[in-house]
């Protein structure tokens, strides 16, 4: 989904001279990163406010999850109890992503570090990747890596940028998906610094630069036995395979089927008998059940990949 943005009003001046000059860093002068990264997970959320119902969505508990930043130990979104956070999802391939956060980075400044803390969860990009454009941009944000994006799909985050600005109790006040300018920004920051929803807001043109996902169907045959931890399976806040796949018990020669999810992870098992229907069918009879259950993030025809005899 591609609309029109006036960048003049977009990003100042500095923020401009840095998009201008960061190609040059990131394919110069930046040395590469080695170190690896545990992936984010998903985790049960506690109670915050007067509400216990979890969800992307005003009035709802933010989803707790835990991640990894660049360097330094793993926490978690419930660390930041006790004051407002501006949760901001984005990727180094955004351009109004890129644009946006020197805009929230002086808010930080001008109202200090203790007045909100921002959470700059990168979706879906390598340790490297994200580095460059962080440290390019010396921003004091808390800054986490979701690597096979199990936060951003849960979260919902179909294009870049979203942020979601949550008060001190844990709970969604506004999102707003796109490039945001000043004024709203530090609107939305006052709604979550007040514990209050901020109300209608007019619509403006912006762009958001949708996610590149690829509904991909890995399969792993061992055996009478096929083993798949594909993303096209998973089963968060915002969707669930789980219905489609428990679906091929019904299928001749099928003689177990394990589906667990947990922190965003998920494994499918399913014991079948050879005799009755190789994998290879048995993988694509999985697919057009997929299929048939709509995902709104992973969208088109799924694909399988099929290893194993």
């Amino acid at each position: 989904m591609q609309k029109y943005i006036n960048w003049r009003r977009a990003a100042s001046g500095a923020a401009v001279t840095a998009l201008l000059l960061l190609p040059l860093y990131l394919l110069v002068l930046r040395p590469a990163s080695t170190s690896a990264i545990e992936p984010a997970i998903l985790l049960d959320t506690s109670p915050g406010g007067a509400t216990t119902a979890v969800g992307v969505a005003e009035g709802k508990l933010a989803p707790d999850f835990e991640i990894s930043p660049p360097e330094g130990p793993r926490f978690r979104l419930s660390d930041l109890r006790g004051r407002p956070v501006l949760i901001n999802f984005w990727a180094t391939w955004c351009g109004s992503c890129l644009s946006e956060m020197p805009v929230i980075k002086q808010l930080q400044e001008e109202r200090g570090l203790d007045t909100f803390a921002v959470l700059a969860v990168n979706a879906g990009e390598t340790p490297r990747q994200a580095q460059e454009f962080i440290d390019f941009l010396e921003a004091p944000f808390l800054y986490g890596l979701d690597i096979d994006m199990r936060v951003t799909d849960a979260y919902g985050v179909y294009g870049l940028p979203l942020s979601v600005f949550v008060d001190a109790s844990g709970v969604v006040q506004a999102l707003y998906r796109g490039h945001a300018d000043k004024a709203l920004l530090t609107r939305l920051l006052d709604a979550a610094s007040a514990a209050t929803p901020p109300g209608e807001i007019a619509p403006v043109l912006r762009i958001v630069s949708t996610i590149p996902r690829e509904r991909l169907l890995v399969v792993k045959a061992q055996g009478s036995r096929l083993v798949s931890e594909s993303r096209t399976l998973r089963c968060d806040l915002t969707y669930c395979a789980g219905d489609a796949v428990q679906a091929l018990r019904e299928v001749a020669g099928v003689k177990r089927v394990d589906f667990r999810s947990a922190g965003g992870s998920v494994k499918l098992t399913v014991e079948f008998d050879r005799r009755v229907i190789d994998g290879r069918a048995l993988a694509e009879e999985l697919a057009r059940r997929l299929e048939a259950s709509p995902d709104p993030l992973y969208e088109g025809p799924v694909l399988v990949r099929y290893e194993g005899g």
